[in-house]
């Protein structure tokens, strides 16, 4: 698969402009060392890239045995008023802890909850389905009237059976959140709100991310039987690979 992000000649001519003569000279008589220190970035923005949007095309060329998920999602996508990528392909291993702090821009680099201690469980192989805006009405609600109203919008709209049983991992929705700022630079959820995850601290309090402002993306806990304005959830479809 070809990446969609391409060098341009105006961004080259800007990350040329940044550099003293010392260093253009450097640059000019060591053609082999840039090769290779470009090579090496290749190889380390590969390793530390986790989540990849996959456009509909790409999905049935690729894995035909989803096809069939794409059309309802598609269909939900166009009443939320979005147009991009509604499949991520998820790699396993990122954590919240170590790797989302290098994947964007998280408030305090994640520093403030480094020493908290809930199960850092890292992302698996798989194929999520997710479209990058809260579900309707999903806000003032307890956790349990957020799962009675998943319900209701899996019906609704007619998602598969396996999809939208869950609210995501922490370490699931910060990478999924954090790729699409990448991609975009678009901050969801929208309005600095949070979107509610399936991890829990010990005291049994739900983590949530959000009000990603220019402090960057947030992880505050949650009493989950209190329901706020400011509190919603995705719908989610994940599809496990190499199974």
């Amino acid at each position: 698969m070809k990446s969609e992000n391409k060098a341009t000649a105006n961004a080259l001519l800007a990350a040329l402009n940044d550099l003293t003569d010392e260093e253009m000279l450097a640059l000019t008589d060591n053609p082999g060392k840039l090769k290779e220190f470009c090579g090496a970035l290749v190889i380390e923005n590969t390793q530390n890239t986790f989540v990849i949007p996959l456009s509909d095309n790409e999905v049935q060329e690729q894995y035909p045995q989803f096809t069939d998920r794409l059309a309802s999602w598609r269909e939900l996508a166009v009443l939320l008023d979005y147009r991009g990528p509604i499949t991520w392909k998820v790699k396993q291993g990122f954590t919240l802890k170590t790797h989302a702090p290098l994947a964007g821009s998280c408030h305090d680099k994640l520093n403030y909850l480094q020493g908290w201690n809930f199960v850092d469980d890292p992302t698996t192989d798989s194929l999520v389905f997710w479209i990058p805006r809260l579900a309707k009405e999903s806000t003032r609600k307890t956790i349990k009237q957020m799962e009675a109203h998943r319900v209701e919008l899996k019906k609704r709209h007619e998602l598969p059976e396996s999809h939208a049983t869950s609210f995501g991992s922490i370490q699931l929705l910060f990478a999924l959140i954090l790729a699409h700022f990448k991609r975009t630079g678009e901050r969801v959820p929208l309005s600095c709100l949070y979107a509610a995850s399936d991890t829990l601290n010990p005291d049994g309090n739900r983590l949530f991310a959000g009000d990603f402002g220019g402090d960057g993306l947030y992880c505050p806990d949650w009493n989950d039987s209190v329901g706020y304005g400011t509190v919603g959830f995705f719908l989610l479809g994940v599809e496990k690979l190499g199974q």
